[in-house]
């Protein structure tokens, strides 16, 4: 089981839970599970999905931590919409950072659902593009290493990474089995896969060594360690699918 640093999940106010937009720290907080097929956080919004349901992403300079916890054998998964990873307090439009946004998705893992961080993963760090080549837009690069010391700092390891473009994903749930589709809107490569989660959790991040993983990147030595063994149950769009 996959343990994380005691007290990295702080606790919001729990009057509300009915709402997934991230100015929870002003009082609301994310919904346990969303009830439509499909959910979408918009900026500075976190999502739940449970089995049977779609979590989908549209993503430029933005990143998303997509999070799965799991408890007897249940799966919940959760995405955030990070426009401004870092806390900027003089900002004219109040950012919700990494670290808050993290934060507040851990409490409602353990809270709604009996997840504590040990249980979870990050399934997928995605997005943080740029159109622009210029030393003073750095806003993309800095969402991606500010993320990932959250994540570090909070224990949860990251299966997989696609970030330094714009991209589009999906995330699907039925019982054990998360299908996956990413596309690089950049340069128009895109896959699909579905992972079996329970052998994913019980393998955990120390049987691969090459994470985080890509199927976007050519000859990905994680992608291919997850596909032997058995992480990765299928593949479409082979053709699309880069060094193969």
């Amino acid at each position: 089981m996959f343990r994380a640093t005691p007290g990295a999940a702080r606790s919001p106010d729990r009057n509300s839970m009915n709402s997934t937009d991230s100015s929870m720290m002003q009082g609301k907080l994310g919904a346990a599970v969303q009830h439509e097929s499909y959910a979408m956080p918009g900026p500075n919004q976190v999502s739940f999905i449970g089995n049977g349901q779609t979590l989908y992403l549209v993503l430029g300079s933005c990143i998303s931590s997509i999070l799965v916890g799991r408890k007897e054998g249940r799966y919940v998964l959760a995405a955030n919409h990070i426009m401004i990873a870092r806390e900027h307090r003089s900002a004219v439009r109040e950012m919700k950072s990494a670290r808050s946004q993290v934060d507040a998705m851990l409490h409602v893992f353990e809270a709604e659902h009996g997840i504590d961080a040990g249980g979870i993963v990050c399934l997928h760090l995605v997005g943080a593009g740029s159109r622009v080549s210029s030393e003073s837009f750095q806003v993309h690069r800095d969402n991606v290493i500010e993320t990932k010391c959250v994540l570090d700092d909070a224990g949860i390891p990251i299966f997989f990474e696609d970030t330094g473009s714009h991209f589009f994903a999906t995330y699907s749930l039925r019982d054990r089995m998360v299908s996956v589709f990413v596309e690089n809107r950049f340069i128009g490569s895109h896959l699909s896969y579905i992972l079996d989660m329970d052998r994913l959790f019980d393998l955990g991040p120390g049987s691969f060594p090459h994470l985080p993983a890509s199927g976007l990147l050519p000859g990905n030595r994680g992608f291919e360690d997850l596909v032997e063994k058995g992480v990765i149950v299928f593949i479409t769009g082979e053709k699309n699918r880069s060094g193969i």
